[in-house]
């Protein structure tokens, strides 16, 4: 673009001004010069007029979208001006400052034609122009692509008729005596005693591997952390100095934080708040599904990055991870797709609730646990919905996220080793904070079942395929962690209940009891009692590795936290036929938290400032 100016390769200002910029840039990056201060400097210095806000007219519809790397490496873009002629903004760097003077002061009318503006101007200018495309990419590319794994598809039979046989086959069966209901409930007890076998295995104490070493800077690889916020104006400040800890050097670390073009607070949040640092807004434009991993294709799009991961708004990951993420798959085999870091519940005082508690030692029992155990063993396992480090290149040949799953953590792992990935856990973890309230966990927690039948039914709609690419290890435990957890906690009420009915003789439906019918209910027991000890087994190992380790008593009350799950499921049932794709959002910042405020690292810019 400048040589179609006619700027002159030998500007006696060249050395110097490619010097200063240069060094400029690199402070930028790493947040010890504002932005905001260098870039209308620079225009100033150059006597041409600083544009922080473009108007940035639609591309036309048959318009090719740029690479991921065109968007990031942006440094100019062709707007019209008030008088309808088009302008240049452009973000010249080293020599180009030098071209770009000499140039003025050969023909001073060429300021009218040009407007200076920062490279994070330039890119969220060339984004908004291409908004169109990215966001029919964000929403329709699987479904386009690959719809029988997409949950585009809100009519799924096959699902509703198996559910529908499991609970008419029960009530049948009550009306036929004890011998067929007991065999109903024992067929239903299997998935408890899976999950129990499951968690029993996950309590034997197995030493981790060894933790990889370090990777020098200098051969780092790209990272790329995306953030998706939606009304989340409380927690943005604690976000934005959470991500600023992060270590990891600036030339090779992309941070965007998306947010959705109508939710004005949040964006002005934002940008207050990203004011003066590294870090980039991404504004999605309004559409359907208004979901997370619609969010998150938008912005996949927009970087390039060897490594991708993903935080959520109320996140406080440890400083390292990033580091500990890239180890992992340097030294890991090349079919290593995803590591997942752990996820940990810091809420502190009044917040601790009962119900946070057992939020908190769900948590550990998974991420402390089952996942490590599962990983170790070469196994399929579902990802958490933050703190997954991805390789883009993988992420991208699975289709990326289905905009339209409610759970798109646990449908992006089944299609990752279905494209024959492996999944790994890294030993860092991720302060969340858990739901205070019984409404905020039961919107939550009815979006993540609803989002786990959606996904085993997708993914089901050909298992003789799913099974194939799979292998049977990775498809029996499938069908383990989606509808063995849907069926154990639909049915632990109804199959405890039922069982306690039957050892005291207290219903009419026992009266005809014969010995197969006793022998079921013994083996109904052991089922039901393997199922117990694998959680409590699981939870009295995991229980003193927490940020405040739970209670005996804690561990003791988990069945009657169970119990809770099931009204989730129910409702789930409810909304997969109302309104499968709404995403229940879960308010953050309320609260509190015994994970310290972050601070920017040494020397770094503070946030919202612009000192230099």
């Amino acid at each position: 673009m400048l040589a179609r100016l006619g700027v002159p390769p030998g500007a006696r200002t060249e050395a110097r001004a490619a010097g200063s910029a240069s060094r400029a840039e690199h402070l930028i990056d790493t947040g010890r010069l504002s932005a905001e201060v260098w870039w209308p400097a620079l225009a100033d210095a150059l006597g041409l007029a600083y544009e922080a806000a473009p108007t940035v007219p639609p591309a036309e519809d048959d318009a090719v979208l740029p690479a991921p790397e065109a968007f990031m490496r942006a440094r100019q873009i062709l707007v019209p001006g008030p008088d309808g002629r088009a302008r240049l903004l452009l973000a010249p760097r080293g020599r180009e400052i030098g071209y770009l003077a000499a140039r003025l002061a050969q023909d001073p009318g060429l300021a009218a034609r040009i407007r200076i503006a920062s490279p994070k101007t330039i890119r969220a200018a060339v984004a908004e122009h291409h908004a169109a495309a990215l966001t029919r990419r964000a929403t329709r590319h699987l479904a386009e692509r690959r719809p029988a794994l997409s949950a585009a598809r809100t009519k799924l039979p096959g699902g509703w008729t198996a559910a529908v046989a499991v609970l008419t086959a029960t009530a049948v069966a009550a009306l036929g005596g004890s011998t067929p209901l007991l065999l109903a409930i024992g067929l239903l007890e299997c998935a408890f005693l899976a999950q129990g076998v499951v968690r029993l295995g996950a309590a034997r104490e197995r030493p981790r591997d060894p933790e990889p070493p370090a990777l020098p800077d200098a051969d780092l690889p790209r990272y790329a952390v995306l953030v998706p916020l939606h009304r989340e104006v409380a927690v943005v400040p604690r976000l934005v100095q959470g991500l600023l800890r992060l270590d990891y050097p600036a030339g090779k670390l992309a941070i965007r934080i998306v947010v959705e073009a109508d939710d004005g607070p949040t964006r002005a949040a934002v940008e207050a708040a990203i004011a003066g640092t590294p870090i980039e807004r991404v504004v999605v434009p309004p559409s359907k599904p208004r979901t997370k991993p619609k969010a998150l294709n938008y912005a996949l799009a927009l970087v390039d990055a060897d490594l991708v991961a993903v935080y959520d708004a109320e996140d406080q990951p440890e400083p390292d991870q990033l580091r500990k993420a890239a180890a992992a798959f340097a030294a890991g085999p090349a079919d290593l797709v995803c590591v997942q870091a752990a996820l940990a519940i810091d809420n502190a005082g009044a917040s601790r609730t009962w119900l946070a508690r057992q939020f908190a030692l769900e948590y550990a029992m998974l991420f402390d646990g089952l996942l490590p155990a599962l990983a170790g063993r070469g196994l399929l396992f579902l990802l958490g919905g933050t703190s997954n480090h991805f390789r883009r290149e993988a992420l991208a040949r699975a289709g990326a996220w289905d905009p339209y799953n409610v759970t798109e953590d646990a449908d992006i792992a089944v299609r990752l080793v279905r494209e024959g990935g492996r999944l790994g856990v890294i030993a860092s973890s991720t302060a969340e904070e858990a739901p205070v309230h019984h409404s905020a966990w039961m919107a939550q927690r009815t979006r993540w079942m609803k989002g786990w039948i959606q996904t085993w039914l997708v993914h089901m709609r050909y298992p003789r395929r799913l099974r194939a690419d799979l292998g049977w290890r990775d498809f029996l435990m499938l069908q383990v962690l989606l509808p063995g957890q849907i069926l154990s906690a639909l049915l632990y009420p109804v199959g405890l209940a039922t069982l306690a009915l039957a050892l005291a003789d207290a219903s009419a439906t026992f009266a005809d009891r014969s010995f197969a019918a006793d022998l079921l209910l013994a083996l109904c027991l052991v089922g039901h009692a393997t199922g117990l000890a694998g959680a409590v087994l699981l939870a009295a190992r995991v229980r003193d590795r927490m940020r405040s380790p739970a209670s005996w008593l804690d561990v003791l009350t988990m069945p009657l936290y169970w119990p809770l799950l099931m009204l989730a499921v129910l409702a789930a049932f409810r909304e997969l036929g109302r309104a499968p794709h709404r995403w229940n959002k879960t308010e953050h910042g309320l609260a509190e938290r015994d994970t310290p405020l972050a601070e920017p690292p040494p020397g770094a810019l503070s946030v919202g400032s612009t000192r230099v």
